[in-house]
């Protein structure tokens, strides 16, 4: 897909953990949950843009 034809939402949403900004314990804890291969069920929500 090119650049111009991609949604802003597409082209600047993180594509890893370590591209979100803030909440460094929520990140630090599913990255251990990763790690340790015990991946629970999770539901992330909020508004866009956060």
């Amino acid at each position: 897909m090119s650049l111009v034809k991609m949604s802003w939402i597409e082209k600047y949403r993180p594509d890893s953990l370590d591209n979100i900004i803030g909440q460094d314990h929520i990140i630090d804890q599913i990255k251990n949950y990763i790690k340790d291969r015990n991946l629970p069920n999770l539901l992330l929500y909020g508004p866009p843009g956060t």
